[in-house]
């Protein structure tokens, strides 16, 4: 009985021992450059490497390189804290929304779309967006769905809920944590008054990230008016977008599309309040304390250069580049584009708007590539990726790859037959 159990047991740890080797393997951690992605604390990343993206031309998207995420981050913005888990990427629903061509990554558009001969030099956004303010109509568009950073254009919807929720000529005070909030700023002070109207103009027309805490504490705190965000996002149909921040300063998990922005732009054309506001060049903002007031302009360039102009939004980070939306009416006719991850090489993001919406000028109402708001898949989730959450230890993929997987099947049927030979040979003994 002895020789039995000592024979069953060596099978045993014959077969564990091959096992062994297998699961090292799994577990063996893979060496890899240290990025925004995977870095464990800011001091891994080197603040040198974000430095200004330039281009020649627009990156070729045909192969949708930003299917599923934005390109990884030159700069620390993103970095998840030690202890904490990156977000979940938004699904790629299988239908596109906005009609079957909006599948592509390329570059779509019809036969009449014709751009200039130095166009390919010009436009050097990843991905944009030309369409029919009033029609939903898409003209034209570079990786609709690719997912990219908005940066500032974001704010839209920050200006959405608040014009939704607050009262225009309710009185805000100014803070401290408003006065002194990274990136740009409008110019609110400690102790300032403000009513909503004008924070919003704050918003819109200086991309005032001051102006926005200011709001989003009206509507509950940062976390509240970061969830309302969002909410209004899916209800419009947006499929790509997840607002880590309600300003567009960089964070985990941010995204949006072409497509996205579009959709929710053309809702907000049609807003009266959000219409008049970037169709407004200038405004007369207060001071506070011994600060006398100032005025506040319009920083969208297509609006001020150009005599069709009727608004948009500007918008920038090292991660995201240049954003852009901004609209034209040109003999009654309102298109808009969205620009999103450019660079400034000859011409500028809003130069290569009004390049673009002109080329659509070609197109007949009716003859777009597809169509704002449809196709959206009942499947579409409801809910938005969930931000980090603390955690003791790093988690790890079990499943490992195929290979893997087949070694701990063949060691796992060694031990089976070992131990049923060790069984049939004690069964025989004592027969």
């Amino acid at each position: 009985m002895r020789k039995t159990l000592r024979h069953s047991c060596t099978a045993l740890l014959t077969a564990w021992a091959l096992l062994l080797p297998t699961a090292a393997l799994a577990q063996e951690p893979i060496e890899a450059e240290v990025t925004a992605d995977n870095a464990e604390s800011i001091e891994d990343i080197i603040e040198d490497s974000a430095l200004p993206t330039t281009r020649e031309a627009a990156p070729n998207t045909d192969l949708c390189p930003n299917k599923h995420t934005p390109a990884p981050a030159r700069t620390t913005s993103e970095v998840v804290a030690p202890g904490m888990e990156t977000p979940v990427a938004i699904p790629v629903p299988a239908v596109p929304a906005g009609g079957e061509q909006m599948a592509a990554c390329g570059v779509i558009a019809p036969d009449v779309f014709e751009l200039p001969p130095q166009a390919d030099k010009e436009l050097t956004a990843s991905a944009w967006m030309v369409f029919d303010i009033d029609s939903g109509e898409i003209l034209a568009a570079k990786d609709p769905h690719g997912r990219y950073r908005p940066a500032s254009i974001i704010k839209v919807l920050l200006s959405l809920v608040a014009m939704e929720e607050l009262d225009p000529l309710a009185v805000v005070t100014g803070t401290a944590d408003a006065a002194d909030i990274e990136g740009s700023r409008v110019g609110v002070g400690e102790g300032g008054q403000y009513t909503v109207d004008q924070l919003l103009h704050g918003l819109l027309l200086a991309s005032g990230n001051d102006a926005a805490y200011l709001l989003a504490q009206e509507l509950g705190g940062d976390q509240i008016a970061l969830e309302k965000v969002n909410a209004l996002a899916k209800q419009l149909g947006a499929q790509d977008t997840f607002a880590a921040t309600y300003s567009g300063l960089d964070a985990p998990g941010m995204s949006t599309s072409a497509y996205d922005m579009s959709l929710i732009y053309q809702h907000a054309w049609q807003n009266p309040t959000f219409k008049a506001i970037i169709g407004t060049d200038h405004i007369a903002f207060p001071g506070w304390g011994d600060n006398e007031g100032f005025e506040v302009w319009n920083d969208n360039a297509l609006f001020m250069n150009d005599p069709d102009g009727i608004g948009g939004k500007t918008g920038y980070t090292d991660d995201a580049n240049h954003t852009f939306v901004g609209g034209l009416d040109r003999g009654g006719r309102r298109l808009a584009a969205v620009i999103l991850d450019s660079t400034v090489t000859d011409i500028r993001p809003w130069e290569q708007a009004r390049l673009l919406i002109d080329a659509s000028l070609r197109t007949p109402p009716g003859s777009g590539v597809g169509q704002l708001g449809s196709n959206v898949p009942a499947e579409l989730p409801t809910t938005v990726p969930e931000m980090p959450e603390s955690t003791d230890t790093p988690t790890q993929d079990i499943g490992g790859s195929e290979d893997t997987m087949l070694k701990i099947i063949v060691a796992l049927g060694v031990i089976a037959v070992l131990l049923i030979a060790a069984l049939a040979w004690t069964f025989r003994r004592r027969n």
